[in-house]
């Protein structure tokens, strides 16, 4: 354990361009996963596994597909498995727990998400190869995201009827951004207007709250570390420089330390605690999902410092196993898991971080402090003479 914490991810040439092994071989062990019916088996355990896992799973593929030349083999095995995980969300099977009688269809959850995929999928691929009804379907599912926003009195849009959760309604808004980029812009205007409404619906802190009345879009439940960190690593793209005044948040209230390790915390400093089914464990106040997805927030806003000591936590703690060119954490049991900690480091697919500065000094002091007491206690019991004649 004290020595992965010095772990940096293995990089190999692949079509003449530097690639992370490790993070393929997190896909490799995904892509076994999924084929077997993963995703399926997750709708088991989380509200919206489904979606949730082919979501993140494709996402990962689009990361390294914008790290490799058009031309390659594996460029065109990401756009393959990209696919594959989007047709699964946009099937029948993706869509059954979503209600479709909404202000937005299936709900911000699913309309955010789904859109996104389709939306990157498309910016990794040359305009030439992008099919018209992929296009046309990414079109019609922007301008209904867009129309639900000007008839709703809410910037957060309803997931299922009568609940909202904005990091849904941030999807939805990242999905317009990367519409603005990849054709001809027309939802700026769309976007400046949600902004300004959300400074008008934040929680105590000053952030966006975890869930808001759908109706009025009046707080009921505080930030929580695990949605700020799904939402700050999507509202980046939304608008760079007002998002970095809610990670400055972000990192203010919830960036905290055990044992000289980082980690996120579920609920704000000096707030109750407070968990929900997207927590994940949350030992000591420091939540699992906020602390993974976290680490992948601190490299997106640039804290390099932080992004490494969460990285490396993870795979001090993550019991990672790698074989037959696969990695995988946790045993392989929880692919959900393994889908969180691929799309967590796929911003890192070119080059690995690095710092000059030391971030795990106490944590390795205190074990060896704790490894030395052992030592003299082990020694003193060796030396305590017998009292049995």
């Amino acid at each position: 354990m004290n020595y992965r914490l010095y772990y940096q991810p293995q990089m190999v040439r692949i079509a003449g361009r530097p690639l992370n092994q490790d993070l393929l071989g997190q896909l490799r062990f995904l892509k076994t996963r999924m084929h077997q019916g993963a995703a399926e088996d997750m709708q088991q355990v989380y509200p919206e596994g489904y979606v949730y896992l082919n979501a993140l799973y494709g996402l990962t593929w689009v990361e390294l597909a914008a790290g490799l030349p058009d031309s390659s083999a594996l460029h065109h095995e990401a756009l393959v498995e990209t696919s594959w995980a989007m047709r699964a969300i946009l099937s029948p099977a993706g869509r059954v727990v979503f209600e479709q009688d909404l202000p937005l269809p299936y709900g911000a959850y699913y309309q955010g998400w789904s859109t996104y995929l389709l939306g990157r999928y498309l910016s990794v691929q040359p305009p030439a190869q992008r099919t018209a009804a992929d296009v046309n379907l990414f079109e019609q599912n922007c301008r209904q995201i867009a129309q639900a926003l000007a008839a709703s009195s809410t910037p957060y849009l309803e997931s299922y009827a009568g609940e909202a959760w904005p990091a849904d309604g941030v999807m939805c808004l990242a999905a317009l951004a990367w519409h603005d980029r990849i054709l001809p812009p027309r939802y700026q205007p769309t976007i400046r207007q949600w902004l300004t409404t959300v400074d008008t619906r934040l929680d105590s802190l000053g952030m966006i709250p975890h869930k808001t009345d759908a109706t009025t879009g009046k707080v009921l439940q505080a930030a929580l570390g695990a949605s700020q960190s799904q939402q700050l690593n999507f509202l980046y793209e939304v608008d760079s420089t007002y998002a970095r005044r809610h990670f400055s948040l972000y990192r203010h209230y919830f960036l905290t330390s055990r044992f000289g390790l980082p980690g996120m915390r579920e609920s704000a400093q000096e707030a109750d605690n407070a968990e929900h089914i997207d927590s994940g464990p949350v030992l000591l106040d420091v939540g699992g999902a906020a602390s993974i997805v976290g680490r992948r927030v601190m490299q997106r806003y640039g804290d390099t410092l932080t992004a490494i000591g969460l990285r490396n936590s993870i795979e001090a703690f993550g019991v990672p196993f790698q074989s037959s060119g696969q990695k995988r954490y946790l045993f392989g049991q929880l692919p959900m898991a393994d889908a969180f900690i691929a799309w967590s480091n796929s911003l890192e697919v070119n080059q690995a971080m690095h710092t000059s500065h030391s971030w795990c000094g106490r944590f390795q002091g205190l074990s060896a402090l704790t490894a030395a007491g052992l030592l003299f206690t082990l020694l003193a019991l060796q030396r305590k003479p017998s009292h049995i004649s």
